[in-house]
């Protein structure tokens, strides 16, 4: 039976420095959002939620 899911303990890319790479990138990527959106909450800006 196959799992669903994201499974880091084996992740399918077994290149340890891409790997990395992706993840800080992700983590950036998510940083940003949320500053970005912490800043529009701040200077009232209505943001459209479609």
């Amino acid at each position: 039976m196959k799992t669903q899911g994201v499974n880091l303990e084996n992740p399918p890319m077994k290149d340890l420095g891409r790997l990395s790479k992706l993840m800080t990138i992700v983590a950036v990527a998510i940083v940003y959002a949320s500053i970005t959106g912490l800043t529009q909450e701040h200077k009232g800006t209505q943001v459209d939620q479609r």
